[in-house]
């Protein structure tokens, strides 16, 4: 927890502006949330997106306000963390137990982008009866303005109805940086790196720092700290703009990481298009420029099987050597690394089958391994599923996945997996990382205090 308050301290900035948005129904003296979000930005949303409905016992809404006081954004964050947020006239409060149950994606060290980002789960309560639900969704439907019942709207907010899920009550917290990469105005080419940079106007910018690694580079002289090259100008349409332009030595690719006081903010990946080192990249580029279609296979379809060639592809860009299985009682892929392993891998786009897909690998994995255990041929067979859904939707922890000997893969590992197809990559040693993830990971924190 102090991780996030201190690193909020230093991100906020007055003139930030605030979102939330909630379910909640008629309790006591206020309203109690079935889930909510609060997110904080140094830019106001584009959009006026206000409303308020209070039908038929529930709350439900949306909360825009802009330019606000920084003091105010911050007892506003210790009350939500409190499990109570006070933005309208009576107040919300989230159900807390004496064992604060908390989360936070900050523990992810694999993460590109690092807004801050804090879960808090309250207590579990009776889902609302069928009956009520239906009083509801017909409430909704003539409502101002008007949704197809609690789904709509959940959907609408990025929340999740109740009812429609197993996960407890909650407030998610995000707050996005006071600076950030502009990638349109970032590029290597010739040797030269050129950044360009985006701050709040109100941030001090001396606690933003800058440092890179150049690959292939030349040894140490390839990892340099960049912050005295940026040039900071003057405030222009509410946003400060630094740019920098830093020679290079023998550097086809440049890994930038931009930090804020002690926080990062983003680790990004800058390639120079004539100098591209992986092959297999250059040639599904010929058909697939940009990789727009793998993508859309990876990110957006909801045609499974898409997915699964999407994955395929993604796997072969990285180095592996991927194979579609056409029987249907197989896995969906069977992979294999230039080192010799073999994993099997499931895809699901979904929730839903979560738990089956599971159980499939282990028993496909059990299966594969005795067999070929009677050919005289002994693998550590790993494996692994791959979710689109991001890691905080996927309710299932990290002992169960541990004792299964499976990993994960989530939306934000396929996300970043792009960031590093330009690159010569050891799918070996990726796969080591992943099972070192795998023992290592806890995926609900508890008393989070470091």
């Amino acid at each position: 927890m102090k991780t996030f308050l201190d690193a909020a301290e230093a991100w906020i900035c007055d003139g930030y502006s605030l979102d939330f948005r909630y379910i909640a129904t008629h309790g006591g003296d206020g309203y109690e949330i079935w889930d909510a979000s609060l997110s904080l930005n140094p830019l106001p949303s584009q959009k006026d997106l206000n409303f308020r409905i209070d039908v038929a016992g529930f709350a439900i809404g949306q909360i825009q306000r802009v330019e606000t006081n920084k003091g105010l954004l911050l007892q506003l964050l210790k009350d939500a963390i409190g499990g109570k947020v006070g933005l309208i006239e009576a107040p919300m409060t989230l159900p807390l137990s004496e064992l604060f149950d908390c989360y936070s994606e900050m523990s992810h060290r694999d993460r590109w982008f690092s807004d801050l980002h804090l879960l808090i789960n309250g207590d579990n309560r009776p889902a609302p009866t069928t009956t009520e639900l239906a009083v509801i969704d017909s409430a909704l439907r003539l409502a101002e303005p008007p949704f197809d019942g609690l789904s709509d709207v959940a959907n609408w907010l990025g929340l999740k109805a109740p009812g429609s899920t197993s996960t407890p009550p909650k407030i998610e917290i995000r707050i996005g940086p006071p600076v950030d990469l502009i990638f349109d105005g970032c590029s290597v080419a010739g040797d030269t790196l050129k950044l360009t940079l985006h701050a709040h106007p109100a941030l001090d910018t001396s606690l933003v720092k800058l440092s890179f690694r150049a690959v292939p580079g030349n040894a140490l002289a390839a990892r340099q700290h960049a912050t005295n090259n940026l040039v900071w100008g003057d405030v222009r349409d509410r946003r400060r703009e630094g740019t920098a332009h830093i020679k290079l030595e023998n550097a086809d690719s440049v890994l930038v990481m931009l930090m804020l006081g002690n926080s990062t903010v983003r680790r990004q990946w800058f390639v120079d298009p004539e100098k591209a080192r992986n092959y297999r990249l250059l040639a599904t580029q010929h058909f697939d420029r940009d990789l727009k279609m793998l993508r859309h296979a990876v990110l957006d379809s909801h045609d499974s099987v898409k997915f699964e060639q999407g994955i395929a592809s993604l796997l072969f860009l990285l180095g592996f050597n991927p194979a579609i299985q056409i029987e249907t009682d197989a896995p969906d892929l069977i992979v294999t690394t230039p080192g010799g392993r073999l994993a099997i891998v499931e895809c699901t786009t979904r929730v839903a089958d979560f738990a089956s897909k599971i159980g499939k690998l282990v028993d496909r994995r059990g299966a594969l391994s005795k067999s070929l255990e009677a050919s005289a041929h002994r693998f550590n067979i790993l494996s692994v599923l791959v979710c689109r859904l991001p890691r905080d939707q996927i309710a299932t922890h990290a002992d169960e996945l541990r004792v299964r000997n499976t990993i994960l893969i989530t939306g934000e590992d396929i996300a970043a997996a792009f960031d590093r197809v330009r690159l010569s990559n050891d799918p070996d040693s990726m796969l080591t990382d992943l099972v070192d993830r795998m023992n290592s990971s806890s995926a609900w924190i508890r008393n989070l205090s470091a």
